[in-house]
C-alpha cells in the first residue's frame, strides 16, 4: 500500500523568507502529485533547455544584464542533475552531471575562465570521487560569425591539493570581454564517502538567468530536503518514475524532482545581514534512512535529543564536565568569601575571565581539554565556558552549557537537527527565576551579556539530566552612545570653543574596551584627534575605563574649531558637530533580505551653543518626531533659542534588532528623514 506518514511539503513564511521543507518519511507516492508550481507546459510558463556546444547570437550581442547594469558576468544557464545507482565495486553511488554557461561582460570576470573542480579522496577506491566527461567551449563574435573554440582534452590537469582532495583544473581558451564560456562534467561519489548530494545554490555573486536542479531518489533512500532563501522558485515538479539501479533488489520506483529558479539576482552583501549562507536560495539534503530489501534498515535521521546525547558522550564536550581538583580549590576560595548565589556567579565568572585567556578560536568541543587549558592559562571558547560551567556547578549553581552558531557561521534551523550546525559554546546559569547567558572569553564582558558574534537566533541548552531545549540569544542590552557639546560661538572671528563629552554604554562600551584597553595609553586620544582632524583637542580624560564594566565609559576633552562659513554679520552652522547621520545606510530602492542590527541601539546628541550679545537664530527648524510602527524605533530632533543660547537635541532609538524585508521601505524612509534633519544648516545673524 502506498502511503506517507507526514505531510510531504509545507511552506513556512518568515517575513519575505521562503523556507520549504520536504520530509520523505516513506518514498512511495501516488503518481502525478504536484507541489506549488506545476510542470511548465501545464502552467504556460516558459521552459528552457539549451544545446551543449551551440549558442544564440542574441546572447553574444549582449553587452549588459538588463536587470543589473553593474554585473561583471551573467550565468545564462546553470544545471545540475543527480541520480543514484549501484556498483559492485563500490556499492551505492551518486552521479552528478553539471553544466554551466556564463556571459563575460567585464574584464574583471575573465578569471571565471580558469576552472577548478574539487574531488574527494577517502584513501581507497571505494571511498573516492571521480570526475569524467569534462568538456568546454568558448564562443566569440568575430565579424558577423560565431567562433567556437573547444577545450582540448590535454589541457585538463589533475592536481593534488591535500591527502583528501584532488583538483581538476583547466583554462578555457581565447576568453575576452563579450565571450560566452561553457563547460560540463560528471562527478561520481560513493555513498561511503558522502551520503548526501551537495547543496545546490540557485544564486551566486552574479545574476542567474536560469538555474535548474534535478534529482531522482530511489525508493530505498529516504532524504530530508530543505529549500530556503528569499527568491521564489519558478518551477517545482515531482513525479513517480521507474528506477533502474543496476541491482535487481534495488530496482523499482522512485521520485523525480525538478527545481528551477529564473532571473535570480546576484547576491551582494547588503548592510545589516549575518552571513551569505543564511540568505542564498539553495536546496540541501540530509539522509534519513536506507531501506534495502532483505537487509536491516539503517537510520541516519536525528532528533535534537540525539544531538544532545552525542555532545554529552563526546570526550571534548560532556567528557570535560568533571569534578576537577583545581576547580574544587577555586570553589573553596569563593565559598569562603560569600554564600550569596549572585555573588558566587560574579566571582566565578571574573576568575575564569581574568585567568584564562581566549585564543580567539570558537569550537563546540574542547581543544586540548579543560585541565590543559587551565594549566596553560589559555583555551578556545569551549575550554573556557565548559570550565566556567564546571566551576558554577561546584558552587551548587544551576548551570548548563549552551551550543550555538556564531553570526559568521550561519543560523541554526530548529527543524534540522545537525551537530555540524554548532561552532561555539557559552553557558547558562539560573538563580531563582532569572537566567544569565555567560561567555567568559570576553575580557571586558560581564554575566548576562554575550559577545556580538554570538547573538545569532537560538542556542541549544544541553543539560546532564533531562531534555535539552532552545534558548533565545537575543539581548536587551543595546549599543548606546550619548554625545554632548557645550561651546561658545564667536561669529566675529569664526571660532567655536568649548567642551566635548561622549558616554558609551552597553555594547558600545564593550567595543571600546576590547579595542583600546589592549593598546597603548595614548591610542584613543590619538584616534580622537585623527577623527576630528579640524579640531584642536586638549585635556583628554577617560573615566571608568574598566573599573565598573556594567557602566559607561566616558570621555571628556576641550576643543576649538574654526568655522570657515562665518562672517561678523552672518554664520552658517550645522550644530551636529558629532553623531551626525550624513547618509542613509539603506541605499537600495528595494530589498528582499531582512535587516539584522545585531542588537537595538540608541544615539543621542545634546548641544548648547552660547551666542554673543546681538546675535539670533534666523529661523527655528520645526520639531521632528518620527515613530516606527509598533514602537520599533523613534527619532526626535529639536532646535530652540533660549535668550542667547541655542539648544539642540537629537535622539535615534531602534528598539528591535530585526526587521522583515517588508518593513524596509519604512526603515529607509525613517533614515532619509534623519539625514534631512542632520544635514540641515542653521543661519545665525547679527541684529541690525
Amino acid at each position: 500500500m502506498f502511503y506517507y506518514s507526514k505531510k510531504l511539503i509545507f511552506p513556512i513564511t518568515m517575513g519575505a523568507k521562503v523556507l520549504l521543507c520536504i520530509f520523505l518519511v516513506q518514498n512511495f507516492f501516488f503518481s502525478g502529485t504536484r507541489v506549488h508550481a506545476q510542470k511548465a507546459a501545464a502552467t504556460g510558463r516558459v521552459d528552457f533547455k539549451p544545446k551543449l556546444g551551440v549558442v544564440e547570437r542574441a546572447a553574444l550581442d549582449m553587452t549588459a544584464d538588463s536587470g543589473d547594469s553593474t554585473a561583471e558576468a551573467v550565468s545564462l544557464y546553470d544545471y545540475g542533475e543527480v541520480h543514484f545507482s549501484y556498483s559492485e565495486r563500490v556499492g551505492l553511488v551518486m552521479t552528478m552531471k553539471y553544466w554551466t554557461r556564463i556571459k563575460i561582460l567585464k574584464e574583471s570576470a575573465l578569471s571565471r575562465a580558469s576552472v577548478s573542480i574539487p574531488c574527494g579522496d577517502g584513501g581507497s577506491y571505494d571511498v573516492e570521487e571521480s570526475i569524467t566527461d569534462i568538456s568546454g567551449y568558448t564562443y566569440n563574435l568575430v565579424g558577423n560569425n560565431i567562433e567556437t573554440i573547444q577545450l582540448p582534452r590535454k589541457s585538463v590537469v589533475r592536481e593534488k591539493v591535500s591527502d583528501k582532495v584532488w583538483n581538476y583544473k583547466f583554462n578555457l581558451q581565447n576568453v575576452r570581454k563579450g565571450s560566452i564560456i561553457e563547460y560540463c562534467y560528471t562527478k561520481t561519489t560513493p555513498l561511503k564517502y558522502q551520503d548526501k548530494p551537495d547543496a545546490w545554490s540557485f544564486q551566486g555573486s552574479i545574476p542567474f538567468k536560469w538555474s535548474e536542479y534535478k534529482i531522482t531518489i530511489p525508493y530505498s533512500l529516504y532524504y530530508k530536503i530543505t529549500m530556503n532563501g528569499y527568491v521564489p522558485l519558478y518551477i517545482t515538479d515531482k513525479e513517480e518514475v521507474a528506477v533502474s539501479m543496476g541491482l535487481s533488489k534495488l530496482d523499482g520506483h522512485g521520485m523525480s524532482y525538478r527545481f528551477v529558479m529564473k532571473d535570480a539576482p546576484a547576491f551582494s552583501r547588503e548592510s545589516f545581514i549575518t552571513t551569505p549562507s543564511d540568505y542564498l536560495s539553495k536546496i540541501s539534503f540530509e539522509l534519513s534512512s536506507v531501506r534495502i530489501p532483505g537487509e536491516i534498515v539503517q537510520t541516519y535521521s536525528h532528533k535534537w535529543e540525539d544531538v544532545d546525547k552525542t555532545l554529552l558522550m563526546s570526550s571534548g564536550f560532556g567528557g570535560q564536565l568533571k569534578r576537577y581538583s583545581f576547580i574544587k580549590e577555586i570553589k573553596e576560595e569563593i565559598s569562603r568569601k560569600t554564600s550569596d548565589p549572585a555573588e558566587k556567579l560574579e566571582m566565578a565568572y571574573a576568575y575564569i575571565q581574568q585567568n584564562i585567556k581566549w585564543d580567539e578560536n570558537g569550537g563546540v568541543v574542547s581543544k586540548d581539554g579543560v585541565k590543559k587549558a587551565f594549566e596553560n592559562k589559555k583555551g578556545n571558547a569551549s575550554d573556557i565556558n565548559l570550565m566556567l560551567t564546571c566551576l558554577l556547578r561546584e558552587l551548587d549553581l544551576d548551570c548548563d552549557p549552551v551550543a550555538l552558531s556564531t553570526r559568521s557561521h550561519g543560523q541554526i534551523n530548529e527543524a534540522i537537527p545537525l551537530l555540524e550546525g554548532f561552532n561555539y559554546v557559552v553557558c547558562q546559569a539560573k538563580i531563582g527565576e532569572k537566567a544569565y547567558l555567560l561567555d567568559a572569553t570576553q575580557r571586558y564582558g560581564y554575566p548576562g551579556i554575550l559577545p556580538e558574534h554570538a547573538l545569532n537566533g537560538i542556542g541549544r541548552v544541553v543539560p546532564d539530566k533531562g531534555n535539552g531545549y532552545f534558548v533565545d540569544l537575543s539581548t536587551k542590552t543595546t549599543l548606546s552612545r550619548l554625545e554632548m557639546i557645550d561651546a561658545e560661538l564667536s561669529p566675529a572671528d569664526g571660532t567655536l570653543k568649548g567642551s566635548y563629552m561622549i558616554s558609551l554604554a552597553g555594547y558600545e562600551a564593550l567595543r571600546w574596551r576590547e579595542k583600546y584597553l589592549s593598546e597603548a595609553e595614548n591610542a584613543y586620544p590619538d584616534q580622537l584627534k585623527k577623527q576630528f582632524s579640524e579640531w584642536e583637542i586638549n585635556g583628554v580624560k577617560i573615566v571608568n575605563k574598566k573599573e565598573k564594566l556594567r557602566e559607561a565609559v566616558e570621555v571628556h576633552c576641550a576643543f576649538e574649531v574654526d568655522n570657515e562659513s562665518s562672517s561678523p554679520d552672518i554664520l552658517y552652522f550645522n550644530p551636529l558637530l558629532v553623531g551626525r547621520v550624513g547618509e542613509n545606510p539603506f541605499k537600495a530602492i528595494t530589498r528582499i533580505y531582512p535587516i539584522d542590527f545585531t542588537s537595538g541601539y540608541s544615539t543621542s546628541f545634546i548641544g548648547n551653543y552660547k551666542l554673543p550679545e546681538g546675535y539670533y537664530l534666523e529661523e527655528v527648524p520645526k520639531i521632528e518626531i518620527i515613530t516606527l510602527p509598533e514602537k520599533a524605533g523613534k527619532f526626535t530632533y529639536q532646535v530652540k533659542q533660549v535668550d542667547n543660547e541655542i539648544k539642540v537635541n537629537s535622539m535615534i532609538m531602534v528598539n528591535r534588532a530585526k526587521f522583515a524585508a517588508e518593513e524596509y521601505d519604512i526603515l529607509r524612509e525613517f533614515y532619509d528623514r534623519i539625514v534631512q534633519k542632520h544635514t540641515q544648516t542653521l543661519v545665525i545673524k547679527k541684529k541690525k
